[in-house]
C-alpha cells in the first residue's frame, strides 16, 4: 500500500518576511472491520474448537485446543465444556475428543443435497464395472470436498473419504470444475488462488495453470500425476446441471507405483465417462 505525502506545501511567498506555516497533521484512518455486524462470535469460536480436530491431532489437551484456535485457556475451556455438554467432545480427564455426534452437522448438509444421492448409483456402478474407488466431489470456495463416495478393497487405490478437502490448484477434481466454469468466476479465483506446490512435480504458475485448464476443457477429463501429493495420481470428469453449468466432478485416485496412467486410462476413465454423463442426464 502507497504511503499518502503528508509533506507541508511550501507557503507562496507573500513578502520576504512570510509567517511560518503551520505544519499539516494528518489523521491515518481507522481500519474498517470487515465482518458483519450480525457475526455471532460464539459460534466462531465453538465451531473453530470442532474443526481444530483432525487425523493429527484426534486428541487434545485444553492448552493444545487453545493454541491450535488462537484463544485463551479460560475461554477453549468454556467452549469445550458447552460442547461436552451437547454431546460433540468427550472428555477425559485432561484429553478431549470429537463424539460420533459431531457427523449430524455433516449429514444435514448431504441429506440437503439432492446431487449426492443421484450420484450414488452411479458411483456403486462405476467402482463395481472398474474395480477403481470414485468419488464425487462439489467446490468449497477455493477447494473441493467430497460428498459421495464407493471405495474398493484393492491395494492400487487409496480410500476415497466423504468430507475430505483438496485445492482447487492441484486436485483433477479442482481443475475439472475450474475449467468448466465462467470466464468471469475462473478470472476472480485465479486472481486469488494459493499457488504454494504441493509436490515437486506441481505447476507453479498461474499461465500453466490456465494453459493446462484449456487442455481439460479441451479433452473432456482432468488428469493430474503426482502434483497434489507423490505415489498419487488422479483422473475426473466434470458433471452438469440442466442450465450447462458445473455442480460437481467424478474422481478417482490410485498410487503411482501400482498403477500406470495407461492402465488408469482403460480400466478407469470408461466407466467414469459414461457414469458422469448419465448422471448428468438426470440433472437436466
Amino acid at each position: 500500500m502507497t504511503t499518502p505525502d503528508t509533506t507541508p506545501d511550501p507557503a507562496p511567498a507573500k513578502s520576504s518576511r512570510s509567517k511560518p506555516s503551520k505544519a499539516r497533521t494528518t489523521t491515518k484512518a481507522k481500519p474498517k472491520d470487515t465482518k458483519p455486524k450480525e457475526l455471532i462470535g460464539s459460534l466462531v469460536h465453538g465451531l473453530n474448537i470442532i474443526r481444530a480436530f483432525d487425523k493429527a491431532n484426534p486428541e487434545m489437551t485444553m492448552t493444545q485446543v487453545a493454541e491450535k484456535t488462537g484463544m485463551d485457556r479460560a475461554g477453549a475451556r468454556r467452549y469445550l465444556l458447552t460442547l461436552a455438554d451437547l454431546g460433540y467432545v468427550h472428555q477425559d480427564g485432561r484429553i478431549f475428543r470429537l463424539t460420533p455426534k459431531v457427523m449430524e452437522l455433516g449429514y444435514a448438509y448431504l441429506s440437503s443435497v439432492p446431487l449426492a444421492e443421484k450420484a450414488q448409483y452411479f458411483l456403486n456402478r462405476i467402482r463395481d464395472r472398474s474395480g477403481f474407488p470414485v468419488a464425487l466431489a462439489i467446490r468449497d470456495e477455493d477447494f473441493i470436498v467430497h460428498i459421495g463416495s464407493a471405495n474398493t478393497d484393492e491395494f492400487h487405490s487409496p480410500a476415497l473419504t466423504i468430507g475430505r478437502r483438496f485445492r482447487l490448484a492441484y486436485s483433477s477434481a479442482g481443475r475439472c470444475i475450474l475449467a468448466h466454469s465462467s470466464e468471469e468466476e475462473l478470472d476472480r479465483t485465479l486472481a486469488r488462488i494459493d499457488m504454494t506446490p504441493a509436490s515437486e512435480l506441481s505447476i507453479t504458475t498461474e499461465a500453466e495453470l490456465r494453459a493446462e485448464l484449456a487442455r481439460i476443457r479441451s479433452q473432456g477429463y482432468a488428469l493430474v500425476d503426482q502434483e497434489m501429493q507423490m505415489g498419487i495420481r488422479s483422473l475426473a470428469l466434470p458433471v452438469f446441471n440442466a442450465r450447462a453449468e458445473i455442480v460437481g466432478s467424478i474422481n478417482t485416485y490410485t498410487f503411482a507405483g501400482v498403477t500406470s496412467i495407461d492402465e488408469m486410462m482403460d480400466g478407469a476413465l470408461p466407466e467414469m465417462k459414461l457414469g458422469a454423463e448419465e448422471l448428468t442426464r438426470t440433472l437436466t
